[in-house]
């Protein structure tokens, strides 16, 4: 026995001299070192330390903007170029993240800013503080495994809380509820008075696309605001089950199209100076200096007919023999381009009955300086040119249709403007159609002293548009301001944590302290005590047994529906759930191995064949 003791298990041979033992060592020490000895590997707990520094990493960096009274960002570029924003969207796009893992966070979380519009730092401080709050529990002995089955779970019972807390409006949400929604959602990016400029601009641009009737009623919760009581986990029924047995009633069965609101920006006076257009502003105008500036009653006309002459698309050339013969061809060219114009002309004088009316034509195509001149003396607004995507947007604000040919004109293809108007700004020049019947497109026109301004109302813009139209087909709100987030986070330590059995409560215990991140950041955001805050709103919130959330002016709790601070359902649906997928993902990686192909071209090998034709 003594003498086999140093001797291989495997082959009886000396451990030594064993080929086998030692590449089950070397196995056992690094299994990617054998398929690519250069690549790099980080393993088992170190993996845990590089994501969850990351993800620390970036939620620092956006923590500090969260909320109306979050700071502002400075993005400079290799140019020289300055952007100032708060929106994490933005900030995300535009800053080079080099770090993979923080790479995945930003992309989760600019999905999250693509679909409702809104939560994108949320997120960022949500997928952080869970792979923080992890990593002192793994630091603990605890295996990722029971975290990430406990964050399963509480996820679950989060969205049933979600479920069961929001504010439905059957008949739909009022001019009201909207309204506190932009303004919520607004207030986090702009300054408080050019947000409430702008929250009346938005809900009137999304109330003009989505043609829906306006609820008149108040909303009403779901169900009895108090926790549900689960049952043991054995009767429970998965979520996706549960899901398909009764189908979501908040989706709407139309979806509303935000690309048919135009935003135009005009650099000149304040950003208070901002206003809705129940029409649409173009970035051109006539070209001719008789025709009228200011028109009423308009009948519109949208073409795309060439009023100019056209060299031939083939290569062909004409001959002629005699001055006579050139005067002709001229003529017969001239006469071409005449006869579409009077036949406009000819139009006009038909449809337009009586003095007060007047005729307006956008041509997508040219339109020449004898021809304006014709059309001029008719006193015809014609603007030559379009864009492509405001021909599309004049017919649904305007109505009529679009035509390509003269010959066959109607009425019916006629659209009709109240007003429609000139405004020169500098060397631009602007045309206002305003004053339109039954619009299904308009135009935001943002204004503002410079272009840093511009942008940052812009890209808030975008974000209060896509959140008042995710609450219009949901039909629900959810009360803002942390309420939902401390109300959930109590109930999983009162309620789900004691049906859980095993060790799976410790990742219920570490998803309600990471949920509580959100009011955490606000009050501190807001010059208050963290600690005395988060207390404050849990006691309110047992004595009450409702939802209360923290007033950001005074620190103390309130009841988000007074103060007007409303968020969407689906917004907090989504970075619920994104959030938590996320963190489980890279909670549970064990290794991060560099040793990828190269992404692009595949690079030749000795024995490739080439063409070389």
């Amino acid at each position: 026995e003594r003498r086999f003791s140093s001797r291989c298990a495997l082959c009886c041979c000396p451990l030594a001299l064993c080929a086998s033992s030692l590449l089950a060592t070397i196995e056992m020490a690094a299994p990617t070192k054998l398929v690519n000895p250069s690549a790099e590997v980080v393993t088992k707990t170190q993996s845990l330390l590089v994501n969850a520094g990351a993800a620390r990493g970036l939620q620092s960096v956006l923590k500090s903007n969260l909320g109306p009274h979050g700071t502002l960002k400075m993005l400079v570029g290799g140019a020289g170029q300055i952007k100032l924003t708060k929106d994490g969207a933005v900030l995300l796009k535009e800053m080079q993240i080099q770090h993979p893992t923080a790479m995945l966070i930003a992309r989760t979380a600019t999905a999250q800013d693509e679909t409702t519009g809104d939560g994108t730092t949320s997120v960022v401080l949500l997928v952080g503080e869970l792979l923080k709050v992890a990593e002192r529990y793994v630091d603990e002995g605890l295996h990722p495994r029971v975290i990430a089955d406990g964050y399963d779970a509480a996820r679950d019972h989060v969205l049933d809380l979600l479920d069961t807390w929001k504010i439905d409006f059957p008949d739909g949400p009022s001019r009201e509820i909207l309204e506190s929604v932009a303004r919520t959602a607004l207030k986090t990016k702009l300054q408080t008075s050019i947000a409430d400029v702008m929250t009346t601009s938005v809900v009137d641009a999304v109330l003009t696309v989505a043609k829906q009737p306006l609820g008149g009623g108040a909303g009403h919760a779901s169900s009895s605001s108090s926790s549900p009581s689960p049952s043991s986990e054995a009767e429970e029924k998965p979520r996706e089950e549960q899901q398909q047995e009764q189908p979501r009633q908040h989706h709407h069965q139309g979806q509303i199209d935000l690309h048919m609101v135009e935003i135009m920006t005009m650099e000149h006076k304040l950003a208070a100076d901002s206003t809705f257009v129940r029409g649409l502003v173009l970035d051109h105008a006539s070209r001719h200096p008789d025709m009228p500036k200011k028109l009423k009653n308009c009948h519109v006309l949208t073409c795309n007919v060439s009023l100019e002459y056209e060299k031939s698309e083939i290569a062909s050339g004409f001959y002629y023999s005699s001055a006579d013969q050139r005067e002709k061809l001229i003529e017969s060219e001239r006469k071409f381009t005449d006869d579409k114009v009077r036949q406009v002309i000819a139009f006009k004088r038909k449809v337009c009955k009586t003095p007060e009316e007047s005729f307006v034509l956008i041509n997508q195509k040219g339109i020449d300086p004898l021809s304006l001149d014709m059309l001029a003396k008719e006193g015809i607004f014609a603007a030559r040119r379009a864009k492509r995507r405001n021909m599309e947007r004049i017919s649904l604000a305007c109505g009529g249709s679009a035509v390509n040919c003269f010959d066959d004109l109607d009425e019916s293809q006629l659209g009709y403007a109240g007003l429609v108007y000139e405004v020169p700004l500098g060397e631009d020049t602007y045309t206002f159609i305003d004053d339109v019947k039954d619009p299904k497109s308009c135009t935001i026109l943002v204004k503002g002293p410079n272009k840093h301004t511009i942008d940052q109302i812009k890209d808030a813009m975008r974000d209060g548009l896509r959140a008042v139209a995710a609450v219009l087909q949901d039909k629900c709100v959810v009360p803002g301001a942390g309420a939902f987030e401390v109300a959930a986070a109590l109930s999983l330590e009162t309620t789900l944590k004691r049906h859980a059995t095993g060790k799976k409560k410790f990742g219920i215990q570490a998803f309600a302290d990471a949920l509580l991140v959100l009011p955490k950041t606000l009050a501190e955001n807001s010059g208050f005590d963290v600690q005395d805050t988060i207390v404050k709103l849990q006691d309110a919130h047992q004595a009450t047994d409702s939802l209360v959330g923290l007033d950001l002016n005074t620190g103390n709790p309130t009841d988000p529906k007074i103060l007007g601070v409303y968020d969407g359902y689906k917004t907090k649906k989504q970075y619920i759930h994104l959030s938590t997928i996320l963190a489980t993902q890279l909670l549970l990686v064990d290794e991060v191995i560099k040793a990828g192909k190269t992404m692009g071209k595949p690079q030749a090998g000795p024995g490739d064949d080439f063409d070389m034709d």
